[in-house]
């Protein structure tokens, strides 16, 4: 669904949030990780953002009132990922966990976990919709 900013949600107050316009930039890198190959030009509709961080609690609050579903929550499309093995086809998230002790911060496995049914609304399990 394209966002106009004229799009009214009802969990938006006057002034928390400020209008981003659409435009196209280049995602990706020729340099770093094979991953992120090729560098390729993308379109992003506009989007209303918070002015200032949100808590989780105001996270979950914003999902209740307009049934929002984070892309960490939609299980991805195996046409997208040739070869990939079908049990990592499941929706799911890398999950910030902070280290304990002083960690190789050339690894980011050390703080970052990639979890099946991450949320970000407290929930225990994956939501359902």
């Amino acid at each position: 669904m394209q966002m106009t900013r004229n799009d009214s949600v009802a969990a938006i107050q006057p002034g928390e949030m400020v209008w981003v316009p659409g435009g196209r930039f280049r995602m990706g890198s020729d340099r770093h990780y094979p991953e992120e190959k090729p560098v390729h030009s993308v379109a992003v509709g506009g989007f209303w953002i918070d002015r200032y961080p949100v808590t989780n609690a105001q996270f979950r609050k914003f999902v209740e009132k307009t049934g929002y579903v984070t892309f960490a929550e939609i299980p991805p499309d195996a046409a997208d990922y040739p070869g990939a093995p079908p049990s990592m086809l499941k929706a799911g998230s890398l999950v910030f966990t902070a280290p304990k002790r002083p960690i190789d911060r050339r690894d980011i496995t050390n703080w970052w976990t990639f979890t099946f049914g991450a949320n970000w609304c407290g929930a225990t399990a994956p939501r359902t919709r």
